[in-house]
């Protein structure tokens, strides 16, 4: 390779190194910045029901820079008549949560509800969709888990009393979604929070109960716990790593 050809080679490597320098950055900035693109996540998107469940479902709203609760129009379309019924969180951060509450009856019985969520204002436009599927099943006996709740409720009002979860709060049970039976899931709510607990239908040793605790203005679980068997009456409570997510 003569001189002029090792400039030239030269000369293209500090142009490519000179465009990175300057292109890496913004990529990195794109990609860090990617969960603040102004988006509505549903979590989860799709979900079983059943006639006179109540699907229990989350609508994250990302960078939202106007208040959206007092401002911005809230559309809930579903492609059939059906009860909703929802919940707006304004938080502080870049993020707002609404909670819907899907409640399918008898005539919904095999159809395929498709929810649209959308949010308008004179800044945003926003859209998020969710499907529910109505599939033939029951509810379960909510009333014989309550024990097991409250067993967890007594522990965190002990022990983490600065959540302020103790027995004088009102809950609301119903079914998480229909699931296989080994394991049953159940949803509680309160005004502020969210308890769900499973339970492994088992014979001691294998019947553990779990609970995770989720703030209603959030998206994840900040708490965890197990009961290892419940039927040997020792009901002692091993406090876990929080769930990356809520179960449905």
């Amino acid at each position: 390779m003569n001189r002029n050809k090792k400039k030239i080679v030269i000369a293209l490597i500090g142009v490519i190194l000179a465009t990175a320098s300057i292109i890496i950055p913004f990529i990195y900035f794109f990609l860090s910045n990617d969960a603040k693109i102004p988006q509505i996540v549903f979590i989860p998107k799709y979900l079983k029901s059943f006639p006179n469940h109540t699907a229990w479902l989350l609508a994250e709203v990302h960078s939202v820079e106007t208040d959206f609760t007092d401002n911005c129009s809230i559309i809930i379309e579903p492609n059939e008549s059906i009860y909703i019924d929802y919940k707006v969180w304004d938080n502080q951060d870049d993020s707002k949560v609404l909670e819907l509450f899907v409640k399918p009856n008898s005539t919904h019985l095999n159809h395929i509800i498709e929810i649209k969520l959308e949010l308008i204002d004179n800044k945003i436009n926003l859209e998020g969709f969710a499907t529910i599927e109505v599939i033939n099943w029951g509810s379960k006996n909510i009333t014989e888990v309550q024990v097991m709740r409250d067993a967890f409720i007594s522990y965190l009002s002990s022990n983490r009393s600065s959540f302020g979860i103790n027995k004088s709060l009102i809950w609301e049970g119903f079914d998480n979604a229909p699931q296989i039976l080994i394991v049953e899931h159940y949803l509680f709510r309160s005004e502020y929070w969210e308890l769900a607990l499973s339970r492994h239908v088992m014979i001691a040793p294998h019947d553990w109960v779990r609970v995770y605790i989720r703030p209603r203005n959030q998206i994840t679980p900040i708490w965890s716990g197990i009961i290892e068997s419940w039927s040997s009456g020792n009901h002692n409570i091993t406090e876990l790593e929080p769930e990356l997510s809520i179960y449905r």
